[in-house]
């Protein structure tokens, strides 16, 4: 069998993944992987499957249209492939990232971030897949669907390991998300739904979590002509808490909704756009799932930056900082072992990684600290992460320099050149 794999724009969390389907898939196979430098040069094959990681572009379509002449299946692999990803959040700014379901109508459609390698797998072997369960029947958390007193932006997850997030007021996509090899519930991180069970997920998150703040004041204001008061054009308790309505309900499926392009104008680069107009408190799990072969080292200067800044308001423990030095390693080694094509060392390296950042997403990485207790770790209090106030700035550390305003949302966002 012949196997393409396709490499194209942003984060290549999921292409390096692929060097794992030489363990997963038994019969003997010829694998083609071809990096987006690559592509141009790529001499058109014919392909039993052509797996296509990465988000989107316009001057991507002709390469994929003819790359369906010449395969008999097409897989997208990964949520930017499939649904345009964190990155597909630029379309707000005018970038035209098409998800593969638009270019080619019969690609099969494998979602995640990061995509699970099990799933792909069985799609090369020519198996359905037969994952339907939803996420909240798979969290130890459970749901009461009742009226919330309140919306928040940070909880200590340890307070209460039962109760869903939504209970607390912190919004979880879990009501319309698959459940998902990474589970970033497990470790103290609401669900953000990268693998949606139903269309139009981000309408149907934001219809239900508006249920369930039926109960909560919003801001209004008389008419002036006699009739019911309508929404004022002021903060309240509502607007405070849930400040970023697109990056919280839509950040998998933005290019895959049926809203219209944004005209929202560029801040210069891609990067910029995703992250300008975020809340601080979200910017570790968005750097995560994709910073590429970089992304713990990006998403420790990007929380270390803001720990530098607040000084003693939020101190780091020499506990926290040695977990964190020991990821540091591990991602240099994680590159070494992609760099050499090595399937066991990267095998055992991410489940290092796993172990101690909670998935390859460093669901588990926060500021001051860590979300959930790490396994073998002992003394939780000694590298805990710490709830802080969201303080006007500009900040830098590292790869990474980015200014918040008053309410804690990104004003400006750069990754340096190393």
């Amino acid at each position: 069998m012949k196997i393409g794999i396709f490499q194209l724009n942003g984060c290549n969390k999921c292409f390096n993944e692929t060097i794992l389907l030489d363990k997963h898939i038994k019969s003997k196979n010829e694998i083609y992987r071809i990096k987006n430098s690559e592509i141009e040069s790529w001499s058109e094959k014919e392909l039993d499957y052509a797996v296509v990681t990465g988000y989107i572009k316009p001057e991507n379509h002709e390469f994929l249209q003819n790359l369906s002449k010449n395969s008999k299946n097409i897989v997208g692999y990964g949520s930017c492939a499939t649904t345009g990803g964190i990155f597909g959040l630029a379309y707000q700014n005018g970038y035209k990232i098409s998800p593969i379901g638009k270019i080619i109508s019969d690609a099969a459609i494998v979602d995640g971030c990061l995509g699970e390698i099990e799933e792909l797998s069985e799609i090369l072997q020519g198996n359905p897949l037969s994952n339907d369960s939803n996420l909240c029947k798979s969290c130890a958390r459970k749901s009461t669907c009742e009226y919330l007193d309140e919306v928040v932006r940070q909880i200590d997850p340890q307070d209460d390991i039962e109760s869903c997030y939504n209970d607390f007021g912190y919004m979880c996509t879990g009501y319309i998300a698959k459940a998902c090899k990474e589970m970033c519930v497990n470790y103290g991180t609401p669900c953000r739904g990268c693998k949606p069970s139903i269309d139009r997920a981000g309408f149907r998150m934001l219809g239900m979590f508006g249920t369930l703040m039926g109960n909560i004041e919003v801001a209004t204001e008389a008419t002036g002509k006699g009739g019911t008061d309508k929404l004022a054009d002021v903060d309240d308790d509502i607007t405070r808490s849930i400040p970023d309505i697109t990056g919280n309900f839509f950040r998998f499926n933005l290019a895959n909704s049926v809203l219209p392009i944004g005209r929202i104008q560029s801040n210069g680069s891609i990067l910029s756009d995703i992250f300008i107009g975020r809340p601080i408190e979200e910017l570790p799990l968005i750097s995560g799932c994709m910073g590429g072969n970089n992304f713990i080292s990006i998403t420790l200067d990007l929380i270390q930056a803001y720990e530098n800044g607040l000084g003693d308001d939020l101190p780091v423990s020499k506990k926290t900082t040695e977990l964190r030095n020991s990821l540091l390693s591990l991602e240099k080694d994680l590159n070494s072992a992609l760099k050499e094509s090595n399937i066991e060392q990267y095998e055992t390296i991410t489940n290092q990684i796993r172990k101690l950042a909670g998935n390859m997403n460093l669901s588990n990485l926060f500021f001051g600290g860590f979300k959930v207790p790490i396994e073998g770790s002992d003394d939780f209090e000694e590298y805990k992460k710490i709830i802080f106030e969201n303080i006007e700035g500009d900040y830098q550390n590292g790869q990474v320099k980015y200014s918040l305003d008053n309410q804690g949302l990104v004003t400006k966002f750069e990754i340096l050149e190393a």
